[in-house]
């Protein structure tokens, strides 16, 4: 029965190499069936090293961490294999994280900026000021920079209008090039609003 589960072990390290591993230990010998990856330094035939006393209430799918002879740090899954109501088998699937906790860091320590920006350096860029409130306005409404539909963009050239967005000299072409729109609509839509006011 344990070896009807072998091709499923293969295809998950054949997709994963070389971050996983699979170890399938037999229950009734104590031993590793079958190993296909190599994270681990264990190999078949090698003693499981498990305790079978209470496995069945203790194995339920849990990932839990673990540390490799070499320092990495895997994260492992164990699932059990059933005859009936006892467990004859294992199937642990170990996986390398240790490279994403590398890039984690790396990102943390690269994406990592000053909370406040340059007070003297900003306080004349109201293109700056423009993206701020255009950011804030799609996060309030919930809306998909990418997909923005044309009743969307009018609602955020009306916001933006109300908030004194369009006071300065270039504002209104600045607001169509971000918003991917003709100068002609933003016109259309400042001219209404004003008219409306």
């Amino acid at each position: 029965m344990i070896k009807n589960y072998i091709p499923l072990c293969k295809a998950i390290v054949t997709l994963m190499t070389p971050l996983v591993e699979v170890v399938i230990h037999d229950i009734k010998s104590g031993t590793i069936y079958a190993k296909y990856g190599n994270l681990s330094k264990r190999n078949p035939g090698d003693p499981s090293l498990i305790d079978n006393e209470g496995l069945q209430e203790q194995i339920n799918e849990v990932v839990y961490p673990k540390l490799n002879f070499d320092g990495r740090i895997i994260k492992s899954i164990s699932v059990p294999i059933n005859d009936g109501n006892n467990i004859i088998a294992l199937i642990c699937i170990n996986c390398d994280v240790s490279i994403f906790n590398q890039i984690k860091n790396i990102a943390n320590e690269f994406l990592a900026v000053n909370e406040k920006q340059p007070v003297e350096l900003f306080k004349n860029d109201w293109q700056e000021r423009l993206h701020v409130a255009v950011n804030q306005i799609i996060q309030e409404e919930k809306y998909e920079y990418n997909t923005l539909t044309n009743p969307q963009k009018k609602y955020l050239v009306r916001k933006l209008f109300t908030a004194g967005a369009f006071s300065e000299k270039n504002a209104a072409n600045y607001v169509a090039s971000i918003l991917k729109i003709g100068r002609a609509t933003i016109f259309n839509y400042l001219r209404e609003l004003k008219n409306a006011n």
